[in-house]
């Protein structure tokens, strides 16, 4: 026993230590591309071509793996990866969801990758293979549905404090058609089994103002994956975050940013690397775009601290943009700053995020991208995230009971009408428990196995379904009823 737990601990460092490369390599905007194992970064040319969603992921040692824009995925040469392309997102090829798109690693198989990608109605995913192809990577399976439950264009990921499984977030307004609007987060547990069912957490209740602000924006952890920070509209909620239950709870709101007119919004923000302070941006009118910087350990009165790092020049005559913000691996956080009227190659970047005020060293549009930026960065987690020590769930032991099986046994039609059929029916009494997609039971029976399973009682919809069999669970996948 003690030589399996030691060769745990070492299989956690190495993770630790040797995914510091995972977020290396940049694609984004229309072909840009940056290499950060030089100061400053190398551009590259890349194939992407997308608004704002776009997430990228190399290997351990820094090798690019794949990118992508949630509608195509390319490969380390550039090209189209096999079965890569026709990906769900959004609108369009130009899709503008903030955050729309996210790779996760399959805990669970060094090998695989989950792309999630935000479609008008689905959270669904996509599963890359690095192993085939010669080490280009084939999609062998793509638009699956996670989860229909509608939500914001905000898509985050923090590693689980057992430095293997993570958590995936989204943001979900209960009601957008009163006056105030209430926050509801939803959690995925993504572990070697599979994807969990959401859980819910509520957040906070927003103050009247119009909904399209509340639905942009980005949503950020901080490196230590302790705390997230969430645009909404014209206020930024902070929250505490539970890396072991993934719950979240509301720790302080900041809505002294509003500056200017009514079409302004906060869009973009990030934490420093120590996670101190806290940057934000406002998008308004041309010449009417701030940068905000917070320190976030003077939790008492974190509006206090308010500096302004950078105000738009107001007597230019282009229309220029302030938009998404990342940190890299070397610790700076970067801007995309967009003029509307010439082309930009360059990003915007806080050289000493963690000093205070102008001392923070903001420089504008010295950062050489190769090509043009549009509005987004690559929407990336902290993938050198490990274990969480003391946290009580610092060790790898079972996980999410309920989840989304990729490799169960199958259930067929799906979609289906009044019956489903099981493969290889075990033989004996069986539980049958199906849930809706807040997790809710809605239908339970027990029946001896065969390989009829009677759903003509539900309604049109997404559901999960699990069998068990004296307390084992023998399968649980998403289940879709047309009627």
């Amino acid at each position: 026993m003690r030589s399996k737990f030691l060769f745990i601990l070492l299989v956690l460092l190495h993770q630790q230590v040797f995914s510091q490369n995972r977020a290396i390599n940049w694609a984004f905007g229309d072909s840009a591309g940056l290499n950060f194992t030089t100061e400053p970064p190398t551009p590259f040319l890349s194939s992407i071509v997308m608004y704002e969603p776009c997430a990228s992921i190399s290997d351990d040692t820094g090798n690019l793996l794949f990118y992508t824009n949630g509608k195509t995925i390319w490969n380390a040469a550039h090209e189209i990866m096999l079965n890569g392309n026709f990906l769900d997102i959004g609108v369009g090829t130009l899709s503008s969801c903030t955050q729309g798109v996210l790779i996760i690693p399959d805990p669970g198989d060094s090998n695989k990758y989950y792309v999630f990608h935000h479609d008008l109605n689905y959270l669904k995913y996509t599963i890359v293979d690095m192993s085939l192809e010669d080490g280009l990577g084939l999609v062998t399976s793509k638009n699956n549905i996670a989860s229909d439950i509608p939500f914001t264009e905000k898509l985050q990921a923090v590693r689980h404090a057992n430095g293997r499984d993570w958590w995936l977030l989204i943001e979900s307004l209960k009601e957008v058609d009163v006056s105030s609007d209430l926050i509801n987060f939803y959690s995925f547990l993504i572990s070697p089994s599979g994807i969990s069912l959401p859980s819910i957490h509520e957040g906070t209740i927003l103050p009247d103002q119009e909904t399209i602000y509340i639905f942009i924006g980005q949503m950020k952890f901080n490196q230590q994956g302790t705390m997230l920070a969430c645009t909404n509209g014209r206020s930024v909620n902070l929250y505490n975050f539970d890396r072991c239950s993934g719950y979240l709870s509301h720790l302080y709101t900041i809505d002294s940013i509003f500056i200017g007119n009514n079409s302004d919004a906060i869009y973009g923000l990030e934490f420093s690397q120590l996670g101190a302070k806290l940057y934000i941006t406002k998008a308004g009118e041309a010449g009417k775009g701030y940068i905000f910087q917070y320190t976030i350990d003077s939790i008492s009165d974190i509006k206090a601290t308010q500096q302004i790092i950078y105000i738009q020049d107001e007597t230019g005559t282009n229309e220029k943009y302030l938009d998404q913000l990342q940190i890299a691996l070397d610790g700076k956080i970067y801007i995309a700053m967009v003029d509307v009227l010439i082309t930009t190659t360059h990003l915007c970047v806080i050289n000493e995020p963690e000093l205070t005020g102008m001392a923070c060293n903001f420089d504008t549009l010295t950062i050489d991208a190769g090509n043009e930026i549009i509005l987004g960065l690559p929407n990336m987690p902290n993938y050198n995230l490990g274990v969480m020590e003391k946290s009580g769930c610092d060790t790898i032991g079972t996980t999410a009971v309920n989840t989304i099986n990729t490799n169960a046994l199958q259930l067929y039609p799906n979609p289906a009408h009044n019956y489903i059929y099981l493969k290889q029916a075990p033989s004996g009494m069986v539980q049958i428990h199906i849930a809706d997609i807040y997790g809710k039971e809605v239908l339970y029976f027990n029946q001896q196995s065969t390989d009829v399973i009677n759903i003509s009682t539900l309604q049109s919809g997404l559901y999960f379904i699990t069998i068990t069999q004296e307390n084992a669970m023998l399968i649980t996948q998403k289940l879709v009823v047309e009627r």
